[in-house]
């Protein structure tokens, strides 16, 4: 799948199309990962970005790329963990751009994600009790108002 480059300097694809369109007219090139040229009007528009003052191929990523805490992000193995939370937990990379498309870092983070009936829920951190004590913050947060509900019965009945 093709993500879009942080790094171009067109975001904005009618820009970038009026471009692209003009480039071919005057057969200019594209340069791939490889450092090999291709002539731009060969490649498709959606596949190339123009970034640092040429037409870069983008490399095809094989990986699906999450935000968790506004940070981007590859989930790998699901990690076998059994404790009274029903989260689940997953080896994690962060996701960077060079000019021609993401780069995976390694898999040296922990994702925690849980699943409600208002969304799925992620956090992460270095280790699994910092991914749970995210996801535990983030998690009261939104729910706030239903555990202070629950948690405030006992002393109402007392009175």
């Amino acid at each position: 799948m093709i993500y879009k480059n942080p790094l171009a300097k067109y975001p904005d694809a009618t820009a970038k199309h009026l471009l692209y369109s003009n480039d071919c007219q005057l057969n200019m090139m594209a340069r791939r990962s490889d450092d090999t040229l291709v002539p731009l009007c060969d490649v498709a528009e959606h596949t190339v970005e123009y970034i640092g003052g040429l037409w870069r191929v983008q490399d095809d990523c094989d990986y699906e790329i999450n935000t968790i805490r506004k940070r981007l992000m590859v989930l790998g193995t699901r990690i076998p963990h059994n404790e009274k939370t029903f989260f689940e937990y997953y080896r994690a990379a962060f996701v960077g751009f060079n000019c021609y498309g993401p780069i995976i870092d390694e898999f040296n983070m922990i994702v925690a994600k849980y699943t409600t009936n208002r969304g799925i829920f992620w956090a992460y951190g270095k280790t699994i009790a910092d991914a749970r004590a995210y996801l535990g913050i983030k998690l009261y947060d939104e729910f706030q108002d239903l555990i202070h509900a629950v948690a405030a019965r006992p002393q109402m009945q007392k009175n």
